[in-house]
């Protein structure tokens, strides 16, 4: 019966589980990221457009016109690198409206996922 004996073998299972469970440890930490790069975009466009819509409420000389209230939203948007296309300005029913969209860095592309868009919207009343 020494044949079977490779089969209480033990030596180099750690390392088969390593191999297992390391590959699902790592896509769950890149989610981890990814849904933490997704969130500060959000806060920092959300942040750039409330200022921006406060901004073009109160402050008409800094805020004269569209172009100016979009590139102060980009001024506000810390810590995210962002173009003045990426916000629109408009006047509804609620008051100056600023709203942003863009997309995130992707890095978990790689498995399929979806790239994640982050949105902002802010209306200050007149």
């Amino acid at each position: 019966m020494r044949t079977l004996d490779f089969l209480r073998d033990q030596r180099g299972t750690s390392a088969i589980e390593l191999s297992l469970v390391a590959p699902l440890f790592g896509l769950f930490m890149a989610g981890i990221a990814q849904v933490g790069i997704w969130v500060w975009t959000s806060t920092a466009l959300q942040h750039g457009a409330e200022l921006a819509a406060r901004c073009a409420t109160f402050n008409p000389t800094a805020c004269a016109d569209a172009n100016s209230i979009t590139n102060y939203a980009v001024a506000q948007s810390y810590g995210v690198r962002v173009t003045a296309a990426s916000f629109a300005y408009s006047q509804p029913a609620c008051g100056n409206q600023v709203s942003a969209s863009i997309q995130t860095a992707n890095f978990l592309s790689i498995i399929g996922a979806p790239a994640m868009t982050a949105t902002a919207q802010a209306c200050f009343p007149k």
